[in-house]
């Protein structure tokens, strides 16, 4: 497994453009890893659509890469964006909430279900919204 940044790296995290700089330069299993941080390998295997965590630890070692690595690195951003202002624990909460800008859906099953391209931006627009209620 690459060695992730040191903590520094993740910090401040607070715009998209940062977040997506800092989800992009990852290497892949570096992605991977962060996430299963942030989120727990079960919400990244659903998210990379799979059913077993086995594949999460397979995707850290680089033993197999992932058929949806953009949109990991696309949930990274996103959990980025929510853990740099609180906890990884809001970060799950919101991932799995009910989300009025989302009709009622929750951003893992959008992320599961349809492809990236489809809900990229409603994506983006509720969690920049989150963020900015959350730093007021």
């Amino acid at each position: 497994m690459g060695a992730l940044p040191d903590s520094s790296f993740f910090e401040g995290a607070h715009t998209a453009g940062e977040a997506h700089n800092q989800a992009m330069a990852l290497p892949l299993g570096s992605v991977v890893a962060q996430l299963s941080d942030l989120l727990g390998a079960t919400t990244v295997a659903a998210i990379g659509g799979v059913h077993e965590t086995r594949a999460v630890q397979h995707w850290i070692d680089g033993e197999r890469a992932p058929q949806r690595a953009h949109v990991l690195r696309f949930a990274l951003q996103l959990a980025l964006m929510i853990s740099s202002l609180s906890t990884r624990d809001l970060a799950r909460a919101w991932f799995y909430g009910s989300n009025p800008h989302l009709d009622d859906l929750t951003p893992v099953q959008l992320l599961r279900d349809q492809s990236l391209e489809a809900v990229q931006v409603p994506l983006m627009i509720a969690v920049r919204s989150f963020v900015a209620r959350s730093a007021t």
